[in-house]
């Protein structure tokens, strides 16, 4: 176990848990919360025996609340590391797979942050929301970019133009949420789905990451094309291919490298 002032990481099998711990201000985040979750991120991402990551809220009320508009008002500061908001929203080939644990508010760049992971379980009392234009701003920190890629863009423009809340439930309907449980068991929900991709080979799913995000927005003929992906050449040649042969042929678990 790892303590930050406003953060704490927990490692377990593979599995690296990172929590937000500012439940005084809904977990939302002001300079030097965000510059401590980057530096937390980029240790992870250094971390040989971290093959996933799950974040989450201190607290049973807030994922993230977003920035802390509150301390803002107070210091008059409002400022990012290059990592971006929470230290990873900028952030747009993190080695590491991400499942945001989504145990209440995500607001602004808390919605931001759980769009920036790779998949969202949600507790039932989840909610999502980008309300910048309610406020006079804009949710560029990631929520307009990445919203309508996960969700479409008629669903994404109802949300964000109208800075509505979106529940668990609706969340799950349009594809945001993979998974939706009782609060109480949304750690073992989150730890269930971490388990799975941990099991798998890491520069594989570095991999698969990496062509499913690039190849989004190309025509199909180029996304098909992995001259534009020279990291499926060295996942095909790796010692964990070899490896997944030989287990699979011999009906046992593998031992992955990640080479």
């Amino acid at each position: 176990m790892t303590d930050g002032e406003f953060s704490r990481i927990v490692i377990d099998d593979g599995i690296a848990i990172l929590t937000i711990r500012r439940p005084e201000r809904m977990n939302a985040l002001h300079p030097a919360a965000h510059y401590e979750l980057s530096d937390a991120f980029d240790r992870l991402a250094m971390t040989t025996d971290v093959r996933v990551v799950v974040v989450t809220g201190a607290g049973d009320r807030a994922f993230c609340a977003g920035y802390d508009l509150k301390d803002n008002l107070e210091t008059g500061v409002m400022e990012l590391p290059p990592t971006g908001f929470a230290g990873f929203n900028a952030r747009c080939d993190y080695p590491l797979p991400v499942i945001a644990a989504v145990n209440g508010i995500a607001m602004g760049g808390g919605f931001e942050l759980a769009l920036a992971c790779d998949i969202i379980v949600a507790a039932d009392t989840a909610s999502f929301a980008l309300p910048e234009p309610r406020v006079g701003w804009a949710a560029v920190g990631g929520g307009v970019q990445r919203l309508p890629r996960a969700v479409g863009m008629k669903r994404a423009m109802d949300i964000i133009l109208t800075g509505r809340t979106v529940d668990a439930g609706e969340a799950h309907a349009i594809g945001l949420a993979s998974e939706v449980t009782p609060a109480a068991d949304l750690r073992p929900a989150a730890m269930r789905w971490a388990s799975q991709i941990a099991a798998c080979a890491p520069l594989a799913l570095r991999c698969a990451r990496q062509v499913a995000y690039a190849a989004f927005d190309m025509p199909i003929e180029q996304a098909l094309d992995m001259r534009h992906f020279p990291l499926s050449n060295a996942v095909l040649a790796s010692e964990d291919a070899i490896e997944g042969k030989r287990a699979f042929v011999e009906r046992r678990a593998p031992n992955w490298s990640g080479r």
